[in-house]
């Protein structure tokens, strides 16, 4: 139910500021919005206010903005002062990028959000057990979360990296851990296992008895928390542009994207986890949504910017013919990636 109930909210919110920003640029542009749905049909509300219709549907994943006059080419009706094609194109270029601009924005707002009243977690250098790997030598010894290590094998430890180290050295053999939990001191009997790991160096072979460190999480502050947020927003447009640079020169991987079930999966998983890592998925998504939303495909938002760049350089549109042609190719390939993504999804989770 957590799952259902957090994708649910993800998607509503992050289609809702999409379309907003559509509708407040097409409202400072004087188009008329004749409607404003969150979700696809069948409705389950709506209401007009003024000139526009608002609308709730019962397909959650989507929404749109009609505008007045975007059919008029097709009906061959000469527009009106208020419909879509009798503006200029940079305001209906405006029009189109404001929904991954909104998207990108309130990315930057709830990074902010979670840097000022929660903070981002830093490894602590003390000997405090953050979480144990379920099944792991700590745990069949009887190792917590917050237990303190105080000693090996009855010598002092002074920071986690001390403990590491010592543990990394001795697989195989029997440590005595020292350990604190609330008033009482007592020892436990732990072996490490060996395990490779990749170093700057190459694998390397080390014991590991299946314990982490304990995060600290400090709020920066109202302030603080700004130039965070925009190193947060560039890492992760960094990362995108990473992706989208091997979409176009090695091609989609495995595990490369997530469709709908990832996407529910992870917004479950990051709810449970607690509202700032909540928030972060969320903010996480929205700026995929955005920058995605502006890659020059057809049905997307970066699609119909390119029309209006081609329009912009001929001094006249392409041809409602080719433009619809391009479309219908678009929407099958869009299909196509929809079919993968999801066959994607059921692999990556149930591991197939």
């Amino acid at each position: 139910m957590i799952t259902f109930i957090a994708t649910i909210i993800v998607i509503s919110v992050l289609v809702f500021v999409h379309e907003f920003g559509h509708f407040a640029m097409a409202k400072l542009g004087g188009v008329r919005v004749e409607k404003f749905s969150i979700g696809f049909p069948p409705t389950l509300f709506k209401r007009k206010i003024g000139e526009t219709i608002y609308a709730i549907g019962a397909i959650p994943f989507g929404g749109y903005v009609k505008l007045a006059g975007e059919n008029s080419e097709k009906d061959g009706s000469e527009p009106k002062p208020h419909d879509l094609n009798a503006k200029p194109i940079w305001i209906r270029a405006s029009i189109m990028a404001a929904g991954p601009f909104m998207n990108i924005v309130f990315a930057l707002f709830l990074f902010w959000v979670v840097l000022a009243f929660h903070g981002v977690g830093e490894v602590s250098g003390e000997p405090i057990v953050g979480g144990v790997v379920i099944d792991s030598p700590a745990d069949s010894a009887g190792i917590i979360a917050l237990d303190r290590m105080i000693s090996l094998d009855g010598e002092p430890i002074d920071s986690w990296g001390d403990m590491a180290d010592y543990v990394h050295a001795r697989a195989g053999e029997t440590l005595d851990f020292g350990i604190v939990r609330g008033d009482s001191e007592f020892v436990l009997a732990v072996v490490p296992v060996m395990h490779e790991v990749s170093t700057e160096t190459g694998l390397a072979s080390i014991g590991l008895v299946g314990i982490q460190p304990n995060i600290e999480f400090a709020a920066a502050g109202i302030l603080a928390a700004v130039p965070g947020s925009f190193t947060m927003m560039w890492e992760i447009l960094a990362m995108m542009g990473d992706f989208i640079g091997r979409l176009f020169s090695t091609g989609i991987q495995k595990g490369d994207i997530g469709g709908p079930l990832l996407i529910a999966k992870m917004a479950g998983m990051s709810a449970q986890a607690g509202w700032a890592s909540f928030l972060f998925f969320m903010a996480a998504l929205s700026v995929n949504l955005g920058l995605m939303n502006l890659l020059p495909f057809p049905v997307l938002d970066g699609g119909q910017l390119a029309f209006l760049a081609v329009e912009a350089i001929r001094r006249k549109p392409l041809s409602l013919k080719v433009r619809l042609a391009i479309q219908q190719v678009g929407m099958i390939l869009i299909l196509a990636l929809m079919v993968y993504v999801t066959f994607n999804d059921v692999s990556l989770i149930f591991g197939n």
